[in-house]
């Protein structure tokens, strides 16, 4: 991956303030990202984090079941390897769909493309 987790951790964490804040997230995202060279990643990271709250069933980057690495942690992990959706927690399989999962498994694999043409 060519964008730095540190990075991400801190887009996962402009994109909740923003949420909660309910402010336009993708512009909150891409003032983060351009000066860092990321700027094309600010719809990328949205969907990913959008559909991912689908997904878990809860909000990211809130009250995280994580332990101390956070939805953040949680987040760059699935970008590196997104088999790891195959291995999340079982308390959570009632939570989740088949295509919820299978939309969130596609935005990831577009966020690591994406990620690599930055």
């Amino acid at each position: 991956m060519t964008v730095p987790a540190a990075v991400i951790a801190q887009a996962a964490r402009c994109w909740r303030a923003a949420r909660d804040a309910r402010l336009p997230v993708q512009q909150r995202l891409h003032a983060l990202l351009a000066p860092l060279g990321f700027d094309m990643l600010a719809p990328v990271i949205d969907s990913a984090m959008t559909l991912g709250e689908g997904c878990l069933g809860r909000p990211l980057c809130r009250a995280c079941p994580f332990g101390a690495g956070g939805d953040e942690a949680l987040i760059c992990g699935l970008l590196a390897d997104p088999s790891r959706l195959d291995r999340l927690p079982r308390c959570m399989a009632s939570r989740r769909r088949a295509e919820t999962d299978q939309m969130f498994a596609g935005a990831l694999a577009s966020a690591i493309v994406m990620m690599e043409l930055a």
